[in-house]
C-alpha cells in the first residue's frame, strides 16, 4: 500500500482547517441594500442605519460570522435595479410577487411577516374592512411601485402614488387635513409605528385588509446568492427561535417613543 508522503499530509490538514473556518470564503463586506421606511430601516443620526430589521439582521449577520457589512440606501425602484445588475447582494426587505422571483433569489423563509393594513382618520365611520366594498368610497395614497394585495388590485380602487421619503407621516399629515381618505401599506408595521407618534396620535386608526399575511424577505442577487444564501438561511432559523420580530418591534417603538 504506497505510503502518504508528508508534504500531501500538510495540505490535506490545510484543506481541512479552510473547510472548518467557513468566514474565511467572505473575502468582501457584505453590500445589503435597504430603503428607508420606518421602523425597519432609517438612517440614524449618527449616519449609521438603524431599525427593527437592520437590528434583526445584525443578529443574523452574526450567526453567519460575516465580519463587515456595508448598509446601503436606496430609493426602492434603484434598488431593484442594482440588486439585478449585482451592485448589491442583498436587499434587507422585499415582498414577494412573479417578476422578482424571476430576477432575484428567495431564501424559504421570510425574514418577517406582516399584515396588509390602511389608515384612516378616526373620525371615518369604517371600523373593518371586511370586502372591496368598503374601500370603493375611499381615496387613497401609496408609495411609487408598492406591492399590492388582491383586493387592492381591484381596478376600481382610487389610488394615487406619493412620491419622495417619509411616506406614511405625509400621508398621515394629508389625512389630518383632510386632503385623503387613507394610507395604503402591505405592511403594518410603518403605519403602526407611526400612529403612535405625535402629532398623529389619536388622529388615525389602523385597519388590516381582509388578505393573508405577507412575508418579506431578504433577497440575494443572483451573482451573489451561491456564496451566502445557504448559510443565511441557517442563521436566520437559528436566531427566530430565540428572538421575535414582534417583540424587538415592540420594544423599538418603547425606546423611540421614550427619547
Amino acid at each position: 500500500m504506497p505510503r502518504i508522503q508528508p508534504l500531501a499530509l500538510i495540505i490535506m490538514g490545510c484543506l481541512l482547517v479552510s473547510i472548518a473556518e467557513p468566514s474565511h470564503i467572505f473575502a468582501k463586506p457584505l453590500r445589503v441594500g435597504y430603503f428607508k421606511v420606518a421602523p425597519h430601516a432609517m438612517p440614524g443620526s449618527q449616519g449609521a442605519p438603524q431599525g427593527v430589521a437592520v437590528e434583526y439582521f445584525r443578529l443574523v449577520a452574526r450567526e453567519m460570522q460575516l465580519d463587515e457589512i456595508e448598509f446601503i440606501m436606496l430609493p426602492l425602484g434603484r434598488l431593484l435595479l442594482d440588486l439585478e445588475k449585482n451592485q448589491i447582494d442583498m436587499a434587507l426587505l422585499l415582498a414577494r410577487d412573479a417578476e422578482r422571483v424571476e430576477k432575484f433569489v428567495y431564501p424559504e423563509k421570510a425574514f418577517c411577516v406582516t399584515k396588509p393594513s390602511i389608515a384612516v382618520s378616526v373620525s371615518n365611520p369604517l371600523q373593518k374592512v371586511t370586502s372591496i366594498e368598503d374601500l370603493l368610497p375611499l381615496s387613497f395614497h401609496e408609495t411609487p411601485g408598492n406591492y399590492h394585495t388582491a383586493i387592492m388590485q381591484d381596478p376600481r380602487l382610487q389610488i394615487e402614488p406619493l412620491t419622495g421619503e417619509d411616506f406614511t407621516r405625509r400621508c398621515y399629515a394629508m389625512i389630518v387635513a383632510g386632503r385623503i381618505d387613507a394610507c395604503y401599506q402591505p405592511d403594518h408595521y410603518p403605519i403602526q409605528f407611526e400612529a403612535v407618534r405625535e402629532p398623529f396620535v389619536d388622529h388615525v386608526k389602523i385597519l388590516y385588509l381582509p388578505d393573508p399575511p405577507i412575508g418579506l424577505y431578504s433577497v440575494f442577487s443572483k451573482a451573489s446568492a451561491p456564496l451566502y444564501l445557504k448559510r443565511y438561511e441557517k442563521a436566520l432559523s437559528a436566531v427566530q427561535q430565540r428572538h421575535s420580530y414582534g417583540v424587538i418591534f415592540a420594544d423599538f417603538i418603547t425606546d423611540y417613543k421614550n427619547r
